[in-house]
């Protein structure tokens, strides 16, 4: 930080925690200088964040009858930057992995703060802020310069299979599908980073909405999978009622692609991996079925967590970068659907999402 302070805006409905949060800040005035400025309603702190003009927010859990995670959620929706810590009256497990989830650098319980731990949580959240900042600005950077040669790649297999394919043997006209779809699927792979990098920023992840054959989807999916599988198979299954569905086809794509190369990579013996669509009241119910070596009971909990990779036998070879199952989590839910997995070591995995209709 430079000599000015820091401006800190305090969103709570009381008057005694905003007291309390003054004299705090003051004991740190020895080493850093705070400029705090309170508003204890939701909509005065809506502006006031958007605006832009604090270096951090202290969001208050309760606000009447709304919650700091709305204001929260809104205010990012809304275009807001700065960084954002939730502050409850209680220790609760569930709302620092929800305000995490929405986006919130830190997460305190009022009665466990002092000055010390306030003014570092305060200095985390700003640099953290910059280094997620420079972040997105290099995974932007790192899409455009792959998305640029991945483009040309695919530009040159279409022209020569469009122009000369009365030249081409059925192997050529094989091969420059492969490439043409490889390249599909890297595109599509970029813009899941992307998508992931919005997520984790709280951003909303965009959709673009269309009407699509819900059985051609899934057998593209398979297909592009077909290409890259090393041990599996595929069946699709489906019921009758399946017909057209409503949602980003590109990011259900990607949804679809991915649980399919998970189900490939860890069955290490190879066999059938089914893939099942069913309709049940409002959703539609996609399961992927494999029998390959599962996963500890221990590692369900954290399989959606960026980067996280499961360590279990027959495991240590698998390459990946750990980002599949959260972006794909993030993706369902953007759709209004959920997505669960239910496993057991040694007897496979099944990984089940649903997507209103």
């Amino acid at each position: 930080m430079d000599d000015r302070p820091i401006r800190v805006l305090l969103v709570d409905d009381d008057e005694d925690d905003y007291v309390m949060t003054r004299d705090l800040l003051a004991e740190c005035a020895d080493r850093t200088r705070f400029e705090l400025e309170w508003v204890s309603t939701y909509h005065e702190a809506l502006k006031a964040i958007t605006r832009g003009d604090y270096d951090v927010s202290l969001l208050d859990y309760r606000l009447g009858e709304r919650t700091g995670l709305d204001l929260l959620r809104e205010a990012l929706a809304r275009g807001a930057r700065g960084p954002m810590i939730l502050l409850t009256g209680q220790g609760d497990h569930e709302v620092d992995l929800e305000a995490m989830r929405a986006g919130a650098t830190d997460y305190l319980v009022k009665g466990q703060v002092d000055a010390p731990l306030l003014e570092r949580a305060i200095r985390y959240a700003i640099e953290r802020s910059k280094v997620d900042r420079l972040r997105n600005t290099m995974v932007a950077f790192a899409s455009h310069e792959l998305r640029t040669p991945i483009t040309a790649v695919r530009g040159y297999a279409e022209t020569i299979l469009l122009q000369e394919a009365d030249q081409l043997s059925s192997l050529e006209v094989d091969m420059l599908g492969s490439i043409i779809q490889a390249a599909n699927h890297l595109t599509r792979t970029i813009d899941g980073f992307l998508d992931l990098s919005r997520a984790d920023a709280g951003r909303p992840i965009e959709l673009v909405l269309e009407t699509f054959d819900l059985r051609g989807l899934v057998e593209e999916a398979v297909e592009i999978q077909r290409m890259d599988a090393r041990r599996c198979t595929f069946e699709t299954h489906y019921d009758e009622s399946v017909g057209t569905l409503r949602g980003d086809r590109y990011k259900l794509l990607l949804v679809l692609t991915n649980l399919l190369s998970n189900a490939d990579k860890y069955w290490p013996g190879g066999g059938t991996v089914h893939v099942r669509v069913t309709r049940e009241h409002d959703s539609l119910h996609f399961v992927v079925i494999d029998q390959g070596i599962g996963i500890p009971l221990e590692a369900l909990r954290s399989l959606f967590t960026p980067f996280y990779r499961v360590r279990a036998a027959g495991a240590a070879d698998v390459r990946g970068t750990g980002l599949g199952l959260c972006l794909s989590k993030h993706l369902v839910e953007a759709h209004g659907g959920r997505i669960w997995i239910d496993s057991h070591p040694g007897r496979g995995t099944t990984v089940h999402f649903t997507i209103p209709t």
